[in-house]
């Protein structure tokens, strides 16, 4: 019975763990007291803690506990959506199926489900093509900021998305406005109710509103949740990530050579002010006085739309960026549309946020 609290001790003081080596513990658990071992734990490392946990339910001869553990920490299956997240940052997603709010964070760079509410969307299903539709958009947007003092319909408060997004308008030609994450006063709301926003009661909305950072939160709103194996998972992760810290490398090599910048965009490429050839003549016309350009990026986030389009899946990543040049510096956010144009990936899209 003691062997047996003493397991259990361990094992829920492991959940509040961080810091020190487990193998130091290991080799003074022997004169330690159950209260000594406990405070040596909550100094535990993440990595250590999940190694102890499997440790003790070993120990113990809880080989289902044993599973799930390995089961939840290496999945096979992966939320295919939510590619990379800054530490401090939570995803969104919407299944507009289910009608479920989903807040995903990441874990050892696996993106996990740590909250779930229900919600309600659009009267008509399907992706919304037009104003007035009645349909929640799909795709991947962000809230802009924390409304309050609105009427009773929105109840305790609102973020709106920057619904419609550069795709949205300049490729997909869509239109309307005023997509928000509200509340609502009504309790006994019925499911697919809104006008295309989306709704949640105001208790659900107030514990969310904690979790959600203004334009660094993505949202990624899907018919229903997708999954992907882990290896593909992985290398496709890599495969864009690599692809956007080489853009940097070329955006800042563009007073010495243009033209491999140029190659990371699409022919198809939209901006708010033109296309493509109009984006290069921009280009051209402001690095004339460009003898030296420095970039740094952070808070990178990687979303995956849960469409296929017409150009295939399309991949948004938000960066938060710093600018120095001989002759300008600037910070600003940053969204790329990026699309796999055959083997390659490119940018579709540009804006800021």
């Amino acid at each position: 019975m003691l062997k047996f609290l003493l397991v259990f001790l361990l094992a829920f003081s492991f959940l509040t763990a961080r810091g020190e080596s487990l193998y130091g513990l290991v080799k003074k658990l022997d004169t330690l007291t159950p209260e000594e071992i406990s405070k040596e734990i909550r100094n535990l490392s993440p990595e250590e803690r999940f190694k102890l946990q499997l440790l003790l339910f070993s120990y113990a001869g809880e080989s289902k506990e044993v599973r799930k553990l390995i089961k939840k920490a290496y999945p096979k299956r992966l939320i295919s959506n939510v590619l990379i997240l800054p530490p401090s940052i939570n995803a969104i997603i919407v299944d507009k199926t289910r009608e479920i709010l989903y807040v995903i964070k990441m874990d050892k760079s696996i993106p996990h489900v740590i909250k779930k509410f229900p919600c309600i969307t659009g009267k008509k299903l399907g992706d919304k093509l037009e104003e007035g539709d009645l349909r929640t958009p799909e795709g991947i947007y962000f809230p802009l900021y924390w409304r309050t003092n609105l009427p009773k319909l929105y109840g305790i408060g609102a973020f709106p998305l920057n619904y419609p997004n550069l795709i949205d308008k300049k490729v997909l030609k869509r239109n309307g406005h005023g997509i928000w994450i509200h509340g609502t006063n009504d309790p006994n709301r019925p499911p697919h109710s809104t006008n295309g926003c989306i709704v949640l009661k105001n208790e659900y909305l107030k514990e969310l509103k904690k979790l959600i950072d203004p334009k660094l939160t993505p949202v990624i709103v899907v018919t229903t949740v997708n999954y992907v194996e882990r290896k593909k998972y992985i290398n496709e992760k890599k495969s864009i990530l690599s692809f956007i810290l080489r853009w940097k490398k070329a955006w800042e090599n563009t007073p010495k050579n243009l033209k491999s910048y140029f190659s990371f965009y699409s022919k198809h490429f939209v901006w708010k002010k033109g296309n493509y050839k109009d984006w290069i003549r921009y280009k051209k016309r402001i690095t004339k006085q460009k003898k030296w350009i420095k970039i740094k990026i952070f808070n990178l986030s990687l979303s995956k739309d849960g469409r296929v389009l017409q150009f295939g899946n399309l991949y948004v990543a938000n960066i938060d960026f710093e600018y120095k040049s001989n002759n300008f510096h600037s910070k600003g956010k940053k969204l790329l549309y990026i699309v796999r144009e055959g083997k390659q990936w490119k940018i579709l899209g540009e804006e800021n946020l």
